[in-house]
Parts: structure tokens; C-alpha cells; sequence
């Protein structure tokens, strides 16, 4: 088989799964059967070791990445060469910048220098570790799946969705959120322009986590002859793990590409089972600066001064205890996209700098619907807990206040019920007041029934910030057990005592 028909064959393969990895994407949507939209997840290893350090607890959903990591020890770190949907991004990027690096070097041949090594993915990896072992989680920032994901979904949903005549249905659009996200992934593609695959090569956790069992990969690539030094293979080798110096091939640094092998004129490298072990390149340095890294930025993220939400940050029903929920949410924006009224919107500053990205509900754009439990369902990590239906409308995630100052009831003595009408749990109720012998009736909240959903705050007529409000007052996190109890049930369908409670109501266990 010749080079250029084995390169069409693996471009054909990335293909195929970016397409796959875009498809569930596109199926992570209201309305949609959730199925198998996290598969690409369940697969991430650095997310299952990740996530369950730093919430000290087992992530059994992801559990199926065991998996990959059985094939790298096989195959090698064929993920980033194969799968990985920046990866293919990044060599889609890197074939059209090819012409401008190759002409950068050649003017200037002291240019290729770096103040990063390719042990810099391996101090980001251990960076991640540690500060999981502290309890704080940074995946969320590196893994390369998430940032994929994440660009699609708050940069070009909102633009594909504005040019097909629908931007009334998105509310988030080039906000502070999306500009981030997209100045981080132009820095990822445009990297191509210094060397070609320099995120996988110098940056990327995962690839440096892959790079780590690939070392110790039965099948690798492997001088099998003596070498001619043409430097054909060194060039066309996308992740530089060809030294001619040694006749050596990294199996760390190799994604599998086949491009050596089938440009080698002599044929001498051959893909093959082999147990030569590559030195691993971590260093007691490496340790000492991620150790230090983490010491810093751990303290620094857990520091209040950042967090100016005011009572207002709201998280999706089901959310689990808010500092296990920074450790286990992944920021993928899954939960935002499938939300119906679309009042899941991303974080900037309110949660911390580590909430950056990570839900939280705007009842002013849209409420929570009571009859959907769909963040729940699609959360990849169980940050969300996937409560049933009827559970789910138990969860307190807040209590909606009425400024008095605002609404036209209160402050005008204007008939207006929208609030009331808009409540699906019955908790605003009203208080006639004869005024002029015209009779008025003015809102009021019932807090041991309102569950904080915001329907009333996204409908109330008046314009700018709503007369109705929901803040956190009340909110109920938990990460096992019921939310259903006795004394709700007992509110929610009127009863004075258990026994009048209807046999439609089915209590549970906690």
C-alpha cells in the first residue's frame, strides 16, 4: 500500500469520527432520545482519574475508558493519531499553515525555539493530578474532547444557529463566555503556524497521559535496518518522535500516522511488536513545578473575592453540593444545550474563577420546565444527578422574592396576575385589597412551596430586571438520597397529616 493511499485511509477514519463526535453532538438536543450522546466521554481516561480524585468518590460513568487505556498499551496512543476530534482539527489547520511555518524556519533558522519542551504536557498532567489530589479539579480546561465540545456548543451553535434565520432562539451569542472560548481554541488551531501539532506535542494532558502507557505499547514503530539518513521520515513526522541521531522512534510522542513508514525509501521502519521501553522524560522537576503550580492556584481558586453572585447563582435541580460540583461538572455545555427555555446559561466570574463555563440557571431569559429533567439525563459526569421526573420537581433551588417596588400589583395598583398564572407548583398566591371599591390583588410567595424555577421571573411583564426574582435562598444540594419527603408531599397535595396524603403519592426512601 502506497503512502499516499494509507494517508487517505486514516484521513478517512478521523473523518469518520469527527463526524460521529459532531452527529452526537447534534443529537444532544431537546426532544432527543438521550442514548449514547457522552460515548466519546465514557472513553476519556484523564477524566475518570481526574474527576474521581477530586471528588474523592468512583465516576463509574465513565468507567468504560479502562478501555482505551488497554488499547494504547496495545496499539499505542492511536487516540490522538485516529480519534480525537481537535486532533483532526488541528492537522485540517496545520495543512493550511504547512506553507507559512515551513517558510518562517527557512527564513529565519534560530526561530524554532520554545520556552516550552515536550515535557510541558507532562507538567500539565501532573499539574491537574495534584491539584485534584487537593480537591480541586482543572480538566476541565485541558482536556481536549471538552474543549472541542464546549467550542461547538458556545461558538458555532450560536453562529450557524443566527444565520439560519433563527437567532431569537439563542440568547447567548458572542457574550464574554463565548469570546474566551473562542480566542482559546484560534490559539490551539493557529498554533500550527510554529510547529505542526503543538498542542498534541507540548500541551495536551491526555495526549500526555496516552504518551505515558504508549512507552510501555507492545505493538510500536521500529528501526528493523540499518538507516540511511535521508531525514525523509524526520520530516514528514507530525509529532517529531523520530531521532536519527539514535535510530529511534518515541513511542510516546508517536501517534501512529504511518507517514515514516511509507515514505521511508528503504523501507526500515516497520510497525511491529516490540519491548523496548522509551525513557519516560518526567523528571523531579516536572514533580517540584507542578507541586508548585498546584499550591498556588488551588488556594487561588478557592478565594471568594472572585465570586459576586449575590444570591443569584442558581444551579440546574439535581446539582450536587456546589464545591463536588465544580470537582465533577467537565463545563462540556451539554446541560445548556439541551435546556428547552434555554435558562441554563454558562458562567463567567459568578461561581469563581474555576466555575468559568459551568452552568447556572438565568430564570429571567427562561425558567426550569417542570415536566423536563434533561440536564440530569445528558450530564457526562453525574455533576447533575439524573433524578426521575417526579423527584425532580421536589428539588429546591431557590426561592423567588417579589421587589414591591417593581411590581405593577404592589407598586402601581395594577391588576396583574402573570406570576400567579405562570407558577406550575401553586406557590404565588394572592392578597385582594379593595381600593376605591375596586378590588386588587397583590402577590405574594409561599416559600415552603415555590422550588425556585423561575418560571415566574421569565414571564413578569415589566421590562428590564423582572418584578420577581429567584435567589438561592433555600436551595437543596445533595449528592445521594431523596428529595421527596413527608412533609412536601404533605404541602404539595394539601394535607394535614400522612395519613391524608393521597395514594397517588409515593414516598421514598432517603
Amino acid at each position: 500500500m502506497s503512502f499516499k493511499s494509507h494517508r487517505l485511509i486514516r484521513t478517512i477514519i478521523q473523518i469518520i469520527f469527527l463526524l460521529f463526535f459532531i452527529f452526537l453532538f447534534l443529537r444532544t438536543s431537546y426532544g432527543v432520545k438521550i442514548d449514547f450522546q457522552n460515548t466519546f466521554y465514557k472513553f476519556n481516561p484523564m477524566l475518570f482519574i481526574t474527576l474521581s480524585i477530586a471528588s474523592r468518590s468512583f465516576v463509574s460513568g465513565l468507567l468504560l475508558s479502562v478501555i482505551l487505556i488497554i488499547l494504547t498499551l496495545l496499539l499505542g496512543r492511536i487516540f490522538c493519531g485516529f480519534i480525537c476530534p481537535l486532533g483532526t482539527m488541528i492537522d485540517l489547520f496545520d495543512s493550511v499553515l504547512v506553507k507559512t511555518r515551513i517558510k518562517f524556519h527557512k527564513n529565519n533558522p534560530q526561530s524554532r525555539w520554545f520556552i516550552i519542551t515536550k515535557s510541558t504536557k507532562y507538567i500539565v498532567l501532573l499539574f491537574i493530578l495534584v491539584s485534584a489530589l487537593f480537591g480541586i479539579s482543572f480538566v476541565h480546561f485541558f482536556d481536549p474532547l471538552v474543549i472541542f465540545e464546549r467550542f461547538l456548543t458556545f461558538v458555532m451553535l450560536p453562529v450557524v444557529t443566527y444565520f439560519a434565520g433563527s437567532f431569537s432562539n439563542i440568547k447567548i451569542f458572542f457574550a464574554n463566555e463565548n469570546i474566551f472560548v473562542l480566542l482559546y481554541v484560534i490559539g490551539i488551531l493557529s498554533s500550527g503556524i510554529f510547529v505542526s501539532r503543538f498542542w498534541c506535542q507540548y500541551l495536551c494532558p491526555l495526549g500526555g497521559l496516552l504518551s505515558i502507557l504508549s512507552k510501555i505499547a507492545i505493538f510500536k514503530f521500529l528501526f528493523t535496518k540499518p538507516c540511511s539518513k535521508c531525514l525523509l521520515c524526520q520530516k514528514v513526522c507530525p509529532t517529531d518522535a523520530i531521532s536519527l541521531k539514535t535510530d529511534d522512534i518515541d513511542a510516546g510522542e508517536c501517534i501512529g500516522c504511518f507517514r515514516c513508514q511509507y515514505e521511508c525509501p528503504d523501507r526500515v521502519i516497520k510497525y511491529k511488536m516490540g519491548l523496548k521501553l522509551n525513557n519516560f522524560n518526567i523528571r523531579r522537576r516536572h514533580f517540584i513545578t507542578a507541586t508548585g503550580m498546584a499550591l498556588i492556584a488551588v488556594p487561588l481558586v478557592r478565594i471568594n473575592i472572585h465570586q459576586k453572585n449575590n444570591g443569584r447563582l442558581i444551579r440546574p435541580p439535581g446539582a450536587i453540593p456546589e464545591l463536588d460540583f465544580l470537582n465533577t461538572c467537565i463545563h462540556c455545555g451539554k446541560c445548556i444545550k439541551v435546556c428547552p427555555t434555554n435558562g441554563l446559561q454558562p458562567c463567567l466570574l459568578e461561581s469563581g474563577i474555576n466555575g468559568l463555563w459551568s452552568p447556572h440557571l438565568v430564570a429571567r431569559i427562561g425558567g426550569c420546565e417542570k415536566n423536563c429533567n434533561l440536564c440530569g439525563q445528558i450530564c457526562p459526569t453525574g455533576a447533575i444527578r439524573n433524578l426521575p421526573l417526579e423527584e425532580k420537581t421536589y428539588v429546591k433551588i431557590g426561592t423567588a422574592v417579589i421587589d414591591r417596588s417593581r411590581c405593577l400589583a404592589w407598586e402601581q395598583d395594577k391588576a396583574c396576575l402573570i406570576c400567579d398564572e405562570a407558577c406550575p407548583y401553586n406557590a404565588i398566591n394572592n392578597l385582594n385589597e379593595t381600593i376605591q371599591n375596586i378590588t386588587i390583588g397583590r402577590p405574594f410567595v409561599d416559600e415552603r412551596l415555590c422550588t425556585g424555577c423561575g418560571i415566574c421571573e421569565s414571564r413578569c411583564p415589566i421590562d428590564g430586571r423582572s418584578a420577581i426574582e429567584v435567589f438561592s435562598i433555600g436551595e437543596e444540594r445533595k449528592r445521594s438520597g431523596s428529595y421527596i419527603t413527608p412533609e412536601k408531599i404533605k404541602l404539595r397535595c394539601g394535607a394535614e397529616s400522612s395519613e391524608d396524603i393521597p395514594s397517588g403519592f409515593i414516598l421514598q426512601d432517603d
